[in-house]
């Protein structure tokens, strides 16, 4: 296998892990049974639903560079808060 496609493949189980569809499963009949925040008992499904955006942009927008970035004088404007 070619390590491009081993890093695919640990991309794809980090955002589906293994056994998350016993997890739904299991989530959905316990909901119908009237319990409730199911997806909190089962922390593969906390992660489907409720994914880590690990973007650069993401990660910088809450840091102290970038309110500095923002509150810069007379510098070279960024279109970079079109993309956040």
């Amino acid at each position: 296998m070619p390590y491009e496609e081993y890093e695919n493949w640990l991309r794809y189980f980090e955002k589906r892990p293994f056994g998350w569809r016993e997890d739904l499963r299991a989530s959905y009949m316990m909901s119908s049974f009237g319990a409730k925040d199911t997806n909190k008992m089962f922390p593969s499904l906390t992660e489907m639903f409720n994914p880590k955006d690990r973007t650069a942009i993401s990660s910088l927008k809450g840091s102290f560079l970038f309110s500095k970035m923002l509150g810069a004088k007379k510098g070279k404007s960024l279109d970079m808060l079109e993309e956040l």
